[in-house]
């Protein structure tokens, strides 16, 4: 039977990861649409009107300095988003290695799960052979086992 308290960091991890790419996708998207409203679509324009004998001063394009302000805003939240991200697959390639180890490991008798886990805990051969009703020698070899999958003290 899977222990499905020891999956909880993994899922955690892999929902962490959908959401955060879910927001990149979003994020990409909030970008796309503003692109396309920056882009000046192939309507008819009328003629400026003549100018007046006076001087003026060329219009100011509000919409585009306030596109050149978002994009210099968001081009930092970006990059930090995509650092971000590459940490999160590291650790993500880092948890897939450790659980395919663990898969190859050849797996546990049920009748030594229990002084396994007891093993995992920390406590001593002679604490676990009581508990489990088992010799002290066999206690000792599953903490060995424990230790050697990384799952005990090492002391």
């Amino acid at each position: 039977m899977i222990d499905l308290s020891a999956l909880g960091w993994k899922e955690a991890a892999l929902l962490a990861l959908v959401i955060l790419a879910a927001y990149m996708g979003y994020a990409l998207v909030r970008l796309s649409m503003l692109n396309a409203r920056r882009t000046p679509e192939a309507a008819p324009v009328a003629p400026p009107p003549p100018a007046p004998a006076e001087v003026q001063a060329p219009p100011v394009d509000l919409q585009a300095e306030l596109d050149m302000l978002l994009d210099a805003r968001l081009a930092p939240l970006m990059q930090a988003l995509e650092t971000r991200l590459d940490l999160i697959e590291d650790r993500l390639d880092g948890v897939s290695r450790r659980l395919e180890t663990v898969n190859q490991l050849p797996p546990v008798a049920p009748q030594y799960s229990e002084a396994l886990s007891l093993a995992a805990r920390g406590l001593s051969a002679e604490d676990i052979a009581e508990q489990c009703d088992m010799s002290v020698g066999e206690a000792e070899l599953v903490r060995t086992l424990a230790q050697s999958r990384g799952m005990g003290d090492r002391t």
